[in-house]
């Protein structure tokens, strides 16, 4: 039997990639066990099709990154005329919350466009705005919700439903659901193909996916996916990210790009035993060492 030089030369390289494809995901996998609880992530580098999946379809909690489903939905009513990103926003004491954010922190009386506080839900990660984004969606409580959630099942997300707004607990419902994921709920997968329709600028279009992506590359907490990433060697790389972390729940969603790739990457740790929000926190490193594994496998070695 004669075997040509060049199948050998392709299935030698198959072979290598099949064997360094291998290695990554069990040091993905054993991350877990640096915070005691499990990990899920689903990445594809959206120039080469390769792809980086654990635990892809499995159900997580998203803490705060349940704001880019809702992120999402404002821009669609905002393409089509239902909202405007002008319309001004009058802050009022009763609408406060804690957490994450400044808007709890301001006067009352004072009025922001829309588009402002829904950049504020991002970059800062703000509460306060996280609700009154949720509440321009509709005038019942359980509409607002099914907007978003619709939103994402026509997208092709099949796990994603955002379960209440933040630190509303009279409208928890009494589901084993909303018991176990909080406010919101996902799967690496689901979140990686968000990530990708914008990265396609397939939400909507290329004029309503990028303002998108151009909020998300402003996100301040750089604690996470960020955090070990080579900016200062590479001019040309960018991260455009949002962030969740809560108890036990560290989470991170993102697109990672540089003049040579881009990828889209959804990394999630649940049922960590390091509870807190400490810059050291077990599961939060994790979030930043599977971060940087992503960007040398898909992007590093080019």
């Amino acid at each position: 039997m004669t075997i040509r030089r060049g199948s050998i030369l392709i299935f030698f390289s198959w072979t290598l990639f099949a064997q360094d494809k291998t290695l990554l995901e069990g040091d993905i996998i054993r991350q877990a066990e640096t915070f005691g609880g499990r990990i899920g992530v689903a990445a594809r580098n959206i120039t080469t099709g390769e792809t980086v999946a654990i635990n892809e379809d499995s159900l997580f909690p998203t803490a705060s990154v349940v704001k880019l489903p809702v992120l999402v939905e404002l821009f669609y009513k905002f393409h089509d005329q239902e909202l405007s990103p002008d319309q001004p926003i009058s802050l009022a004491d009763s609408v406060k919350k804690p957490g994450s954010g400044v808007l709890q922190f301001l006067h009352a009386g004072q009025t922001l466009k829309l588009i402002d506080i829904a950049t504020l839900m991002i970059i800062l990660s703000d509460n306060t705005a996280t609700n009154y984004v949720i509440d321009q969606f509709a005038d019942r409580h359980d509409d607002k919700l099914e907007a978003v959630n619709r939103r994402m099942r026509s997208l092709g997300l099949q796990h994603t439903k955002l379960l209440n707004k933040l630190y509303s607990f009279a409208t928890k419902k009494k589901t084993e659901e909303a018991q176990r994921f909080g406010i919101g709920v996902s799967s690496p997968g689901d979140m990686a193909l968000l990530l990708e329709k914008l990265a396609h600028s397939e939400v909507v279009d290329k004029a309503t996916s990028d303002p998108i992506i151009g909020i998300l590359k402003n996100q301040q907490d750089i604690s996470m996916a960020a955090r070990l990433l080579p900016f200062d060697s590479d001019s040309t790389l960018w991260i455009a990210n949002k962030t969740g972390s809560l108890e036990d729940r560290k989470i991170d969603v993102g697109i990672v790009s540089c003049s040579h790739g881009t990828y889209v990457y959804a990394i999630f740790c649940d049922q960590s035993k390091d509870l807190g929000e400490q810059v050291d926190n077990k599961a939060t490193l994790a979030v930043a060492r599977v971060s940087k594994m992503l960007y040398d496998y898909f992007l590093g070695k080019k």
